[in-house]
């Protein structure tokens, strides 16, 4: 360990305000005393890993993503979604009913952070009925075959051009679709016969758009007339927040640098979409209950731990790509595989709502600052009882399934800006 002696707290202070995080996560678990004590600030060796997502859960996400993109550095993505529709409040056919067309809209903000690909280049969507209803009850992940539960031919397909597509993209759906609402609504068979719609790419997608089903940003009118009279009438279908839908993703990192589970050497990858995570490898802090020994007469006490995450803004063509604005921090279970919360970073209000504490990007300082002074305490405690954690500690994009946005970090072997857990704490005689 690299160990420098400083002589008063606020020399400690201005070194770890060079790039501050702003959420304040972690606490100061320093305990009170009066003995003097020498502070000492110390840079710990760590190792980090790119590991590409197997499954992520994502249903029931605010946010959904459709389309294809081939990313330079990340290889290609293509993303996809299936939702149920729903006509609650939205009126009802006459008798004898018949279909004149049928549009579907799809809300888009015409600025370029909702586009992720090639914003001059066409791309198409297709749209295809559902032949399997999503329960609203299960649970989906990104990884799921949602080609085997959609209709051999679409109903729709629109062609676009990101930076001259506007707020809305149109879909004219076909009328045999449009006789099949009116029909199964009119006898109340709808959510028995009608199981939904899936957005995917085209034969033609260099973009990835971003959605939203809120405010009936996501919505297709039935447009009809009745038989003997030419008023022409319509209903509209949307997504309901209570309506069930998953959001899908395939990657191929062939032809990419980006290993699996592998140490980096000079960069890491993170990527959204359920693309990449980064895995720490922190167990060189047990050097720190060197102190803590019998045999030695000093005792120390941890005051802080800061993980400072450099982005290599070339490799991540900063910024033509939008670094991910937050991440935040999780354990993986080394049995299970399952998400392991920690309290620092995840919490539930009084009324059972979940909250996750997240690191923003600092675009001043291009790296993300992430607070591991709780984590690294308890890490100290295991391994002075001499119990190896049963998690891997990995930083994460904050909306895994919900954005597109992606990063390159530095990893702990590159010779300029690496990522480094740098640490303060007091020593002290016993």
């Amino acid at each position: 360990m690299n160990i420098k002696y400083i002589s008063a707290l606020l020399s400690v202070a201005a070194l770890f305000a060079a790039c501050d995080n702003d959420e304040n996560m972690g606490a100061d678990i320093m305990p009170s005393t009066d003995r003097p004590g020498i502070v000492v600030t110390d840079t710990i060796e760590i190792k980090a890993y790119t590991v590409t997502e197997d499954s992520v859960y994502s249903s029931y996400q605010s946010h959904l993503l459709v389309g294809s993109f081939n990313d330079p550095v990340f290889g290609k993505t293509d993303a996809a979604f299936c939702a149920k529709f729903s006509n609650t409040s939205y009126g009802e056919f006459l008798n004898n009913a018949i279909c004149d067309s049928v549009i579907l809209t799809l809300g888009l903000d015409s600025t370029a952070v909702h586009f992720y690909g090639d914003l001059k280049a066409k791309s198409s969507i297709n749209i295809y009925p559902l032949t399997e209803v999503l329960y609203a009850d299960s649970n989906y992940y990104s990884n799921f075959n949602y080609k085997s539960i959609i209709a051999d031919s679409p109903i729709a397909t629109t062609e676009f051009v990101p930076e001259n597509a506007g707020k809305n993209l149109t879909f004219n759906i076909s009328k045999e679709y449009g006789e099949k609402v009116i029909k199964c609504t009119q006898d109340t068979t709808f959510d028995a016969n009608l199981f939904g719609l899936c957005f995917c790419q085209g034969s033609e997608s260099s973009t990835i758009i971003k959605t939203t089903h809120q405010n009936n940003n996501i919505q297709y009118t039935v447009y009809y007339h009745c038989e003997g009279d030419t008023t022409r009438r319509n209903v509209t279908f949307s997504i309901a927040n209570s309506n069930a839908r998953a959001s899908f993703f395939t990657h191929d990192y062939t032809g990419t640098n980006i290993p699996s589970d592998s140490e980096s050497d000079t960069l890491l990858y993170l990527q959204s979409m359920s693309g990449t995570r980064i895995k720490l490898d922190l167990s060189d802090v047990k050097k720190l209950n060197i102190y803590n020994t019998s045999e030695q007469k000093r005792y120390f006490s941890l005051m802080g731990a800061q993980l400072i995450m450099p982005v290599d803004s070339v490799a991540s063509d900063y910024p033509n790509y939008t670094p991910i604005n937050e991440i935040t921090c999780f354990g993986i279970d080394k049995a299970s595989g399952k998400l392991v919360y920690f309290e620092e970073f995840f919490a539930r209000d009084s009324y059972g709502n979940s909250n996750i504490n997240t690191v923003k990007f600092d675009k001043s300082r291009m790296c993300y600052t992430v607070n591991l002074t709780i984590r690294i305490n308890e890490l100290l405690k295991k391994y002075k009882a001499d119990v190896e954690p049963y998690y891997d500690i990995c930083i994460f994009p904050n909306a895994r399934t919900s954005d597109f946005a992606r990063t390159v970090i530095n990893a702990p072997s590159k010779k300029s800006s690496p990522l480094k857990l740098v640490v303060q704490y007091t020593v002290f005689d016993k």
